[in-house]
């Protein structure tokens, strides 16, 4: 007779592997967005100050140093730029400092005492701050607040731009016209190195002849002009037209000539009208960017949509419409403002000078200006045209759009996004948000705080210095594009600026922030300290579980936690969400280990030699140190989390993988 027997349950192994080679390690990176028993095990709750290393193992941060000579007072802005001496380039830094009170233009090379340039009027604000950029052998400086001026990098001297005055009315004579059938009206203007002045008030005179080449003449029918001269100028513009208010480009008269005979032999340029503002100052814009030797700048105090540009190479600093620059409004009147302006492309791949607005709320627009050459009677000019980029891509600061991978990636003030092109869709630039896992953090961003964050591009990752719930820069995040984009963060840092000097000599490469006082730069000269003092750092993950349900009790034995290369004081603890709901401090561990020498380990290639010399000497090499460490539970969880903290200096290790043992105990939930 069958006697049916119950089966004893058998409860199941827990052995969670994370880190390990077969995973890629922590692949994910940094999440906030999800949290407790959704964590991915590939994942972590927490990389502060930390970073991920080889093939994405957790490893405290690169600590700040010292860099150089120290700055010579409160620093406003950083940049660099190229002097060719003897054929030879030269990396410079290039900074603006307040000294003395005033704000002056400092430059140094290889990380050398920094040299204030002589400037005669000591003009620059001491709070703006500025933006550096090289074209035609100078350093442009602009800060949306002073003139426009730059740094003379051949002859090392600072030259700004000062505005013309205002021509007066010209005085003319018409000669073998006398009449009133017809009516002109003359405008005369001053032009410097840099731009064109208002045009002066109009000369009206009558005639009774209509003005060609065919009716005047230069011996018997024309008008004599004359005005006085304009100090500074090099040359003057000649407008005339029927209508008050809209004369033509006639002619230049090069300075110091301040007369002209008018014998209607020259046709004006119908597109180019007296100008009612002055360029001869330049704009005063916030931010700039060279492209093929044309300078594009955005910011403009007075006009806020304005998107200016200068004559190129052949003008170079001219902003004038008679010298091939000029400016073109974006989004006019519209509800949204340029903040940046890019080199990039549209969506077809053609190169575009491309503007980023910002808008309300973090949203905002791109729009792609595209210059097209056109001649009209002989005389050529260019013609931007402003087209509206898909999607609402704007951005909160033009220090922190980067460019990496051929897309443009920025804060937009409530999100990260980024822009470039997407499979399977032609001819448009996709426009996709890049922070969905990091949701909370962006959160706590100071909207408007966010337009002195800045970002820099390097060892193919984006570094962003942000305000988080602060007024200042005091975090950066760091988007590894080598590891698929995910996030390493955050890093409590001061940056109000960050750049990349070059030294030449040695040719290394320094990663520089300036944190409101020093000049420092990354190195693993040392361990978890900025200059000199300690930081914390902490990496963990908060919700492991046992089942897909995420309900399932376990009986928890340990957890074993495997370090490479450690060195200082290390803290490893599990912490876990028990039967009664409470959240327990489980286990914990303090680990010191000092560098040490040992008989076996890493072979060095500098031993290669002697170990095959026939030398029976001893070979001195340093071991690859290993640490297991081990803690035990031995609780009944529903949910397990750990970390691992340094606060002293001295202090590395990667973490290569973390192990948990236990059994799920059948049909046991959490809350039963």
């Amino acid at each position: 007779m069958f006697v049916p027997r119950s089966v004893p349950s058998r409860n199941k192994q827990i052995n969670l592997i994370q880190g390990s080679p077969s995973q890629r390690g922590f692949k994910r990176g940094y999440q906030s967005f999800v949290t407790d028993s959704r964590m991915p095990v590939d994942a972590l709750a927490d990389l502060t100050n930390a970073t991920l290393d080889q093939d994405n193992l957790p490893r405290p941060r690169e600590s700040l140093v010292l860099f150089g000579g120290q700055p010579l007072g409160a620093c406003l802005g950083f940049g660099t730029f190229v002097k060719i001496v003897s054929g030879v380039p030269e990396k410079w830094d290039i900074s603006m400092q307040v000294i003395g009170g005033v704000g002056k233009v400092c430059i140094r090379k290889d990380g050398g005492t920094w040299v204030a340039i002589v400037d005669a009027d000591n003009s620059y604000s001491t709070t703006a701050v500025t933006n550096f950029c090289q074209s035609g052998k100078r350093v442009y400086i602009s800060n949306g607040y002073n003139a426009m001026s730059y740094y003379d990098i051949d002859a090392g001297t600072i030259e700004k731009y000062t505005a013309l005055a205002t021509p007066s009315a010209p005085t003319g004579t018409v000669n073998g016209m006398t009449g009133t059938d017809y009516t002109y009206y003359y405008r005369v203007s001053a032009n410097s190195q840099v731009g064109e002045s208002t045009a002066s008030a109009a000369l009206t005179k009558q005639t009774n002849t209509v003005r060609g080449s065919s009716t005047w003449s230069t011996a018997t029918k024309n008008i004599d002009l004359a005005w006085s001269a304009v100090a500074g100028a090099t040359s003057y513009n000649i407008y005339v037209g029927s209508t008050a208010g809209q004369e033509e480009y006639l002619t230049t008269v090069s300075a110091p000539t301040v007369i002209f005979k008018d014998d209607g032999q020259f046709n004006t340029n119908v597109f180019k009208i007296a100008p009612n503002g002055n360029s001869t100052a330049g704009p005063k814009l916030t931010h700039m960017i060279s492209k093929d030797g044309t300078l594009y700048g955005v910011g403009d105090t007075d006009n806020p949509e304005n998107l200016w540009y200068d004559g190129g190479d052949t003008a170079v600093g001219n902003f004038s419409p008679f010298a091939g620059g000029g400016y073109v409004a974006i989004n006019y009147g519209g509800d949204t403002t340029p903040q940046a302006v890019k080199a990039f492309r549209t969506g077809k791949g053609d190169p575009a000078i491309t503007v980023l607005s910002r808008g309300i709320a973090g949203t905002g627009k791109m729009h792609h200006v595209v210059f097209t050459a056109s001649s009209f009677d002989g005389y050529a000019f260019t013609i931007p045209n402003v087209q509206e980029a898909n999607g609402q891509a704007g951005t909160v600061s033009a220090m922190a759009v980067a460019e990496i991978n051929n897309s443009l990636y920025y804060p937009t003030g409530q999100d990260f996004s980024s822009t470039g092109s997407a499979a399977n869709i032609n001819n448009i630039l996709t426009t996709k948000s890049i922070a969905t896992d990091i949701l909370p953090d962006v959160q706590k961003l100071t909207l408007s705080a966010m337009k002195n964050s800045c970002a820099l591009v390097f060892e193919n990752k984006i570094f962003w210095s942000l305000p988080v719930s602060s007024q200042t820069n005091n975090q950066i995040w760091v988007k590894d594009m080598s590891r698929g984009g995910i996030w390493i963060m955050p890093w409590i840092i001061s940056a109000k600026f960050m750049w990349l000097s070059e030294n030449n000599t040695t040719g290394k490469i320094s990663f520089c922030i300036y944190d409101g006082t020093n000049i420092l730069e990354f190195s693993r000269s040392v361990y978890t300290q900025d200059n000199g003092v300690a930081f914390n750092t902490r990496v963990s993950h908060e919700g492991l579980v046992w089942g897909d349900s995420g309900m399932t009790m376990g009986a928890i034995q340990n957890q074993r936690f495997k370090l490479l290369q450690p060195s200082g004081t290390i803290n490893v603890q599990s912490f876990g969400l028990d039967e009664d709901g409470a959240t327990n401090t489980l286990a914990t561990e303090a680990f010191t280990q000092m560098p040490s020498f040992t008989d076996r380990g890493e072979f060095l290639y500098s031993d290669w030699d002697s170990a095959y010399s026939g030398d029976s000497g001893a070979i001195n090499f340093t071991s690859t140190q290993v640490k297991v460490i081990n803690l035990e539970i031995d609780e009944t969880l529903n949910q397990l989390g750990w970390e691992i903290k340094t606060d002293k200096v001295g202090c590395d290790y990667y973490l290569s993988s973390v192990l948990t043992s236990g059994v799920e105990i059948n049909r046991s939930f959490f809350g039963d």
